[in-house]
């Protein structure tokens, strides 16, 4: 198909008219190519990273060095509210995690310019959307809406966080490139008038106030409206630069055959609405979440197979699009109480960094088209030339053809018009060169492989006339330098531009075979792509590295310079280690530091004749010179560091639901009298029981409600709060039911009968009992008042025998303690509930179980509870990775599982106060949970000050009568690596211990 043909017929004629640089108040400028930096065109290589599910700030630079290393030049970050704002009119940007200055001083010593996203409304599957959780009960009005009362409370947010931001752009020195407004907000009524028109210029306006002069971006929901385009039907709102999220594929973790459907369309929707703008997706997947109940990350084949993104991304390059951000490039984990319901603990998503921090196959993949973008300056002024299947000789391939028409470099982007296919093919394609037109044959794709094939590409003083294997990346050192990749057995082809062959001979070393054939336009050079490392060393010094993709995913290009923008010869060539995180020269020395998995070969091209030793995390490593020039070495691995697991034993254990006894003492409960709400929603009976009504927020509530009538048959109970929540219920201690929660529905129902031989027979009061768990506020998509729906009790209804209607006499309920108080401010607003235990504090470090109250045991989580019940548990234990704490990466987590016997139960699991766990054993998926440095301590017991032993914490509460118990709670180990980055380091600042909270109970 013609398809860019069709197209170039629709357009009106003045999109074809190229628009000029516009923001000149900036050093940020764009065109309808691409963005620009200081007058310098950028692909924008991007990846989104979210700090809060990071919550140890050292390791946002583990992330952005892990971006930077695997060709990444951006970080899409979120700007979450609720995470900075526990209650009106307070903001914490400086304790722990909260600490956003951090994340912009680690962001430009890696190398990574930042696309600031700070709402006021985010979604990205976070309770509430991002919205303070202490606003989110109603009294925000019609949110996200120009409405007077949504305004008064988003835009103090948005003053605070603007004048961070503008504090922190690029026009001050800081890695702030972009400001995006709000969130995937859709412009449904192009009219001045329109209420969100209204709104977007509110936000537009408070964000200038506050100092912005980056440009401003949107985000569109995908092709379901054309928004906030100064393009298309400006009437107010617009921003600078328009973005289209984009999440194709189609991909079934439960039938990996399904989808990997490409998007064709990107081109077309660009040029109809945003024609004068470069082509920005801002949100393209990098992966997807999984609910509740669903399957989880490590076990979806589908969405982490490194096919995709060489198949989608590289499709984006044919598509012209030149700024791009993959959603999520690390996502992390909701710890506390963050997430949305529609997610559970692990955020992995499938992302290309694991939520381990771990490197994925699949970011690997990613990162060779993002060194790719890096050097190929020509791409940045590239015009659409044509597209579709008929310039092959094979209909079922298709191209994308782009020139850029000052240089004439052509990039030529084919993958199998069946872009799910897993068929090989074999395909001859014609292209059009500065020497004319020509047939490239024998290219081959793999099934599910896109290559991007290039003409009169200019490498240093190299031209490669066409070149039929992807490019890697090329450096223009002492002499230039290019490396190329194939899967191994495929064949390449390429030609130089300008040289004779009568003048110019090679030296082949390694294992691919390589002949010449002899064309008008001058020697063809074909090879055989073999395993590892292959070169040709050109006589007059040019070099060009031939890998196969398994080792090119081992190669690096660490830049020299400390700018997210790095010339060719500005970057060096390092291949084979897991992770090079930096190069740098010292006088005579080159400087390596990075990781690696196992021992293994190392080969470097620095072309810095000064060099004399190479140093590998500050040691010597013996190296020697090849015939063609690099150096080749070994470094070493940890495969002969021994780590022995501590086993979790020694358990205290205590009742964690004293709440459900008739005579438990709630004196200090805040009691539930409201006859009214803010929010839209009625309540189904009176008083309110909503939690926000009384400022609580995050985690389990418990409720509880005392009636006199002896009639009383049973009661109605109906809680909301969110998917898989359940809920138990006692009357007068004993317990009558409950919901063990839904995957598919927030609010569940159920009627609870009484047995008259529980109730009160001596005139005092009947006492029922209500736990609720929590899986988050809703986001703003979800009916009927999204971020707004209340949680807690929507309504409790007595049941009588008698033909009167009895009420409750009174309702009380607790929540985390302190309320909007926030009175763990380091760890911040959402990390706790209103569990006994939490209350107490027998989460946190430092707690004495010696001087608290009486009921400790040393029973196990093995041991079980009986139904209707729970309890807490305690231990200790000691990580001891000795003198290599220093220099090792252990990513180490949790296992749970519950016994065959267990019944439905609700699993949290704290670390030095941190919940990092939130367990359903009846409905998953999760059953491992990732602990990140910092949260651990792996550095062994202090004994002057015991900084470094870990507090570890689980609850277990069975949901129903049936018992519930856990058979394996035991600590696994991810992998280990040698590392430069130190991860043994105290971490006592973010892990402040246990105070007296007595008040709270």
């Amino acid at each position: 198909m013609l398809f860019f043909r069709s197209i170039l017929l629709s357009l009106p004629l003045f999109i074809l008219v190229a628009a000029t640089a516009s923001n000149s108040s900036s050093s940020v400028t764009w065109d309808k190519y691409s963005l620009s930096i200081n007058d310098e065109r950028l692909f924008v290589f991007s990846g989104e990273f979210h700090y809060l599910r990071l919550p140890v700030p050292e390791l946002w630079l583990d992330v952005f060095q892990k971006l930077r290393a695997n060709g990444f030049n951006a970080a899409s970050v979120y700007f979450f509210w609720n995470f900075h704002s526990a209650s009106e009119g307070v903001f914490d940007f400086e304790t722990g995690a909260h600490d956003v200055q951090r994340l912009f001083d680690y962001a430009k010593e890696a190398g990574i310019y930042i696309i600031a996203r700070p709402g006021p409304y985010a979604n990205g599957e976070l309770t509430a959307g991002g919205f303070a959780l202490w606003a989110s009960n109603g009294q925000m009005g019609e949110e996200r809406t120009s409405d007077p009362q949504y305004y008064k409370y988003w835009v103090p947010w948005m003053q605070e966080i603007g004048k961070i931001l503008a504090a922190n752009q690029i026009t001050e020195g800081g890695p702030v490139i972009l400001v995006q407004h709000e969130n995937e907000l859709q412009e449904t009524l192009h009219s001045p008038n329109n209420t969100l028109v209204i709104y977007m210029e509110q936000v537009s306006k408070v964000l200038a106030d506050a100092g912005i002069v980056v440009p401003s971006t949107s985000n569109e929901k995908g092709m379901r409206d054309e928004s906030w385009s100064t393009d298309y039907e400006d009437v107010g709102g617009a921003v600078n630069i328009y973005g289209l999220d984009s999440y194709p594929g189609g991909l079934s973790c439960t039938n990996p055959d399904s989808g990997f459907t490409l998007v064709r369309t990107y081109y077309e929707w660009f040029q109809n609405y945003s024609f004068t703008q470069p082509e920005f997706v801002p949100e393209f997947e990098g992966g997807y979440f999984t609910p509740w109940g669903g399957v989880f990350y490590d076990d979806c084949a589908s969405m982490l197979l490194p096919e995709y993104p060489d198949v989608f991304y590289k499709n984006n390059i044919g598509s012209r699009i030149t700024l791009q951000s993959l959603y999520m490039t690390y996502g992390g984990t909701n710890w506390g109480h963050i997430a949305a319901p529609v997610v559970y603990t692990s955020y992995d998503y499938d992302a290309p960094l694991r939520e381990t921090r771990q490197i994925r196959d699949k970011l690997k993949q990613t990162k060779l088209i993002g060194l790719f973008t890096r050097v190929s300056s020509d791409l940045l002024q590239a015009d659409m030339t044509w597209n579709g299947t008929g310039y092959t000789n094979d209909t079922g391939i298709f191209t994308w053809a782009l020139r850029n028409p000052q240089t004439n470099a052509g990039f030529y982007i084919v993958a199998q018009d069946d872009s799910s296919s897993k068929a090989d093919v074999v395909f001859d394609l014609e292209v059009e060169t500065s020497a004319g037109a020509m047939n490239i044959s024998s290219i081959e794709l793999d099934g599910r492989q896109s290559k991007i094939i290039t003409t009169d590409y200019t490498v240093g003083n190299t031209t490669l006339l066409y070149c039929s294997s992807d490019i890697l990346t090329y450096a223009t050192l002492d002499v230039d330098v290019l490396a190329l990749y194939l899967n191994a057995g495929q064949t390449g082809a390429f030609v130089l531009a300008n040289t004779s062959s009568a003048n110019l001979t090679f030296s082949v070393y390694g294992n691919s075979t390589v002949t010449t054939s002899q064309a008008s336009y001058g020697t063809v050079y074909t090879y055989i792509q073999a395993h590892g490392i292959s070169v040709i060393q050109f006589s007059n010094g040019f070099l060009v590295y031939l890998l196969d993709k398994f080792t090119a995913w081992d190669s690096f290009a660490p830049a020299l310079v400390s700018s997210p923008i790095v010339k060719p010869d500005q970057h060096i060539l390092v291949l084979g280690p897991y992770l090079v995180r930096g190069a740098s020269f010292n006088g005579d020395t080159l400087e390596l530091i990075g990781d690696t998995e196992n021992t293994t070969s190392i080969e470097i091209y620095h072309g810095n004749p000064s060099i004399t030793t190479v140093t590998w995390n500050n040691e010597t490593i013996v190296t020697k010179r090849t015939a063609y020039g690099s150096l080749i070495g070994t470094i070493p691995g940890p495969e002969g560091i021994i780590i022995s697991l501590p086993k979790l034993n020694s358990w205290k254990s205590h009742d964690t639901i004293p709440e459900s006894a008739s005579d438990y003492d709630d004196s200090r409960w805040v009691v539930c009298d409201k006859n009214a709400t803010v929010n839209a929603i009625a309540p189904l009976s009176l008083p309110v029981l909503y939690s926000g009504d009384y400022g609580y927020h995050p985690g389990p509530k418990l409720y509880r409600g005392r009636f006199g009538n002896i009639n009383a048959t049973g009661v109605n109970v109906t809680a909301q709060n969110g998917y898989a929540a359940g809920w138990s219920a006692w009357l007068n201690g004993g317990y009558v039911g409950g919901s063990t929660g839904d995957v598919s529905i927030e609010a569940t129902n159920a009627f609870l009968e009484f047995n008259s031989s529980v109730l009160k027979q001596d005139n005092t009061e009947n006492v029922l009992s209500i736990l609720v768990d929590y899986t988050g506020h809703d986001e703003a998509n979800v009916g009927p008042e999204g971020t707004q729906n209340p949680r807690g009790l929507l309504g409790v209804i007595l049941q009588s025998s008698s033909s009167t209607t009895e009420n409750f006499t009174s309702w009380k309920i607790q929540g985390n303690a302190g309320g909007e108080k926030n009175i763990d401010p380091l760890r911040g607003p959402m990390n706790e509930g209103g569990l006994y235990g939490e209350r107490m504090g027998w989460h946190l470090p430092g707690f004495d179980i010696e001087s608290s109250p009486s009921g400790w045991d040393t029973k196990a989580p093995s041991h079980g509870v009986d139904g209707g019940s729970g309890r807490f548990y305690i231990t200790e234990f000691t990580l001891d990775l000795g003198e290599n704490s220093h220099t090792l990466d252990v990513p180490i987590g949790i296992q749970l599982n519950a016994s065959s016997t267990s019944g439905p139960a609700v699993v949290y699991v704290w670390l030095n106060g941190y919940k990092f766990a939130h367990y359903l054993p009846h409905i998953g998926p999760q059953t491992v949970f990732p602990f990140q440095p910092g949260i651990l301590n792996i550095q062994g017991s202090d004994k002057e000050n015991g900084i470094n032993t870990n507090t570890l914490s689980l609850s277990l509460w069975a949901l129903t009568d049936q018992p519930a118990s856990l058979d394996v709670v035991e600590l696994v180990m991810y992998g280990k690596y040698t590392s430069s980055f130190d991860f043994g380091r105290d971490w006592s600042y973010l892990q402040p211990g246990w105070t007296n909270r007595s008040q709270y109970t």
